[in-house]
């Protein structure tokens, strides 16, 4: 049985506004209760 979660709408949204504060991969994932890397794989997603 997988434990992967899809990011919800909510939780793109929060990574958007974050990133645009400034904050970190690391801090925002800390955040939002992800690991630093399903930020980045969901940063580089969007970005292309």
């Amino acid at each position: 049985m997988s434990h992967y979660h899809q990011l919800t709408a909510f939780d793109r949204g929060r990574i958007e506004v974050l990133l645009r504060e400034g904050l970190s991969m690391r801090i925002i994932a800390k955040e939002i209760g992800r690991s630093a890397s399903t930020i980045s794989h969901e940063i580089a997603r969007c970005v292309g």
